[in-house]
């Protein structure tokens, strides 16, 4: 059986927000601490990489998933380099998965049932997407053989320009769920 862990990116700086992302609450509660909430239900071990900084904020970024057993904080310097940067930082020692779905932070709006879909489509020579109506989203399911090349990773575009130079590698699923192309960028003021 293979192991599938998830990987939640909250290392941003939010410089296009304007105020912390992570902490901002949509009614039902911080980003940061929704985006747990659903990563931990899939019963999956849980990497949040943040900021170095944070290292004195985690009870109160991650909340009452501070003390969760199943999930381990990766603390990444020079995150203000971007996303790739911090993705690149996090595989330099790779978990001992076979697979690794990325979410990220700032998008809580994912259902439960797309996240185990693409579980279900895990494959370990592909990368596993999901897509509604020709668009690509997230979260994003690499295989350990990608591991290394995430790893390598630069800028603030994430695993965009992996995902464009590995075409045929990658396995869109398709999902009716609007919430794996919704950040909070996206949300109208």
């Amino acid at each position: 059986m293979n192991t599938i862990g998830s990987v939640v990116m909250a290392a941003g700086s939010s410089i296009r927000f304007g105020s912390d992302k992570r902490r901002y609450d949509d009614g039902n509660g911080p980003l940061l601490q929704q985006t747990l909430a659903h990563v931990v239900a899939l019963n999956l071990p849980v990497s949040v990489v943040l900021r170095v900084q944070d290292q004195t904020k985690v009870d109160e970024l991650l909340g009452r998933h501070a003390k969760n057993p199943a999930l381990a904080c990766y603390f990444v310097s020079h995150s203000e380099l971007g996303i790739g940067h911090s993705l690149a930082a996090f595989f330099q020692q790779p978990p001992p998965w076979d697979g690794a779905m990325i979410f990220l932070a700032d998008m809580p709006w994912i259902r439960s049932d797309t996240s185990r879909l693409l579980m279900k489509n895990f494959d370990v020579e592909k990368i596993v997407a999901p897509q509604i109506a020709g668009q690509r989203g997230h979260p994003v399911l690499f295989p350990r053989q990608m591991f290394a090349k995430l790893a390598q990773l630069r800028g603030d575009r994430g695993a965009n320009a992996l995902l464009q130079s590995s075409l045929g590698l990658v396995r869109e699923i398709p999902v009716e769920d609007h919430g794996i192309v919704l950040d909070v960028d996206s949300l109208p003021c």
